[in-house]
This record gives structure tokens, C-alpha cells and sequence, in this order.
């Protein structure tokens, strides 16, 4: 794409996005890059409230810092990055809160019935479409900067056999013209509506919203950390945990892989 083209892409976008813009937050878009959280990260103290969206990255990464597959067809690698004062324990809940926006979002406007696999990865039909990535800068002051990483696949998705397991986009799962740039549209303001509620009005919304997203919810998993064996997956602790049932005993998980049965590395 020619980098006028980029341009007019962006300028539209940006009147799209006016309503969270004239509220503070910046946007910019790059043709290629490494990784978006990667450039955020390495700018956190001057790029409070910025989103960086790239049409392809060459150096995504995912959860365990996996390897994040990143086709250059019009699929979504977007960052936000934003500056709190909040302590690690209230941020704790921001990465299923992200996941749980961009869902509502897509449901609301494109009626994709999204699920969620505990804690970040989204699934369309039972295969993963996206999956959100939260990491954090520490800066002056106790301050912390908040890099908050989303993918999804929007008009592709990586070879299945690659990732050994079933993925998907979604543009397979509507009847409705999707493209990268109107589902920026949607879950921008959505992560940013998120980033803004009290810690007490964002647990509230996630422990109401999450059983009807939960892809785990009464299901056998493997919990590696906790040996062998399966138990079953009882839904979120108030923290944010994944409850896990072992022999009538309930265990939470707060890292670490949880699987149920296919392999999940990206």
C-alpha cells in the first residue's frame, strides 16, 4: 500500500474515532511493524492514551511470548497504551475486562456470538479468532503504564496445522462486509470505556457478564501446574482466577496454561 494511501485510510479512521479522539486519546498507523505492543512498550512514558494499529507485523507476540502469527491481510494487530495509578491487583482484572469489551462489541454490531477462553483468547464457532495481550511499564511516581495488545484474524487466519488447532476469522462467521479499519471502529472506544471504569464497577461488570462468554464453563481441562488429571472448570474467582473442580475440591488458577485438549501456544 502506498503511503498515501495509509494516509487517507488513517484520516478516515480518525473521524470514525472522533468521539474517543476529542477525549484525549491519540491514534497512529504504520504500514509494518515489529510488534505494536513491542513499540509501545519501548515509548511508554510519552504515549499515555495512544493507540498504534499496523496493517502488519512482523515480530508479534502472543501469551508465554509465543510466537503471534500475523498474515498481512487485512487482520487486526492494535495496541493501547494507558498511564494509571492503580495497583497491579486492581489491573489484574483489565486483561479479562479487554476481552470481554472487544466481544460485546463484536456481538453488538456484527452479531458474532463471541466466547472466551479464560482469560484472553476469543472463539468464534469453537475456534480462536483473537486473543488480547496485557503487559506493564513501570514509571515514576508508582505509576504504571498499561499496554494493552489485541489481535484478531478479520479477513484471514494463520494455517491450522501450523498452530495445531482450529482457527478462524470473522469474515467466515458474518453476512456483513468486515474490514480491518470498521472493526477498529468498534472495539477502540470499547477497550477505552473499560480502561475508565473503578476497579468496583469493572468487577462488577465481569463477574455479571463472564459465564455467558465462558468457553470453559462446566467443561473437562487440564490444568498442567496442578499435575495430572482433569478437572472441570468452574468459572472466575473474584479476582479474576479460573476456579478449577479436582474430586469435589475447588483450586483457582491464576497462570499458566489450562487447556482442553488441543494445543494453545499462540
Amino acid at each position: 500500500m502506498t503511503a498515501i494511501k495509509l494516509k487517507e485510510q488513517e484520516a478516515d479512521l480518525r473521524h470514525r474515532l472522533v468521539s474517543i479522539l476529542d477525549s484525549g486519546v491519540r491514534l497512529s498507523v504504520v504500514e509494518t511493524i515489529g510488534s505494536t505492543n513491542a513499540q509501545l512498550k519501548s515509548q511508554a512514558a510519552t504515549s499515555n492514551q495512544t493507540f498504534l494499529l499496523a496493517r502488519e507485523q512482523t515480530a508479534g507476540v502472543g501469551r508465554r511470548g509465543s510466537l503471534w502469527q500475523s498474515p498481512p491481510a487485512g487482520n487486526l494487530y492494535l495496541s493501547y497504551c494507558v498511564h494509571s495509578d492503580r495497583s497491579l491487583n486492581e489491573l489484574s482484572l483489565w486483561s479479562l475486562g479487554v476481552t470481554l469489551a472487544v466481544a460485546d462489541a463484536l456481538e453488538r454490531d456484527l452479531s458474532l456470538d463471541c466466547k472466551i477462553k479464560w482469560p484472553n483468547d476469543l472463539y468464534l464457532g469453537g475456534m480462536k479468532v483473537g486473543g488480547v495481550l496485557l503487559e506493564t511499564v513501570g514509571l515514576p511516581c508508582g505509576r504504571v503504564a498499561v499496554v494493552i495488545g489485541l489481535g484478531l484474524n478479520v479477513e484471514s487466519h494463520p494455517d491450522p496445522t501450523l498452530l495445531q488447532r482450529p482457527v478462524t476469522c470473522l469474515s467466515k462467521h458474518t453476512d456483513a462486509a468486515v474490514d480491518l479499519f470498521m472493526v477498529v471502529e468498534l472495539v477502540a472506544p470499547a477497550i477505552v470505556d473499560m480502561c475508565r471504569l473503578s476497579y468496583d464497577a469493572l468487577q462488577a461488570w465481569v463477574m455479571s457478564k463472564w459465564s455467558r462468554r465462558d468457553l470453559l464453563l462446566n467443561q473437562p481441562v487440564a490444568v498442567p501446574e496442578f499435575g495430572d488429571g482433569l478437572g472441570i472448570a468452574r468459572g472466575l474467582s473474584p479476582d479474576g482466577g479460573l476456579e478449577v473442580e479436582f474430586s469435589g475440591k475447588l483450586r483457582t488458577v491464576y497462570a499458566g496454561e489450562v487447556s482442553l485438549g488441543h494445543v494453545d501456544a499462540q
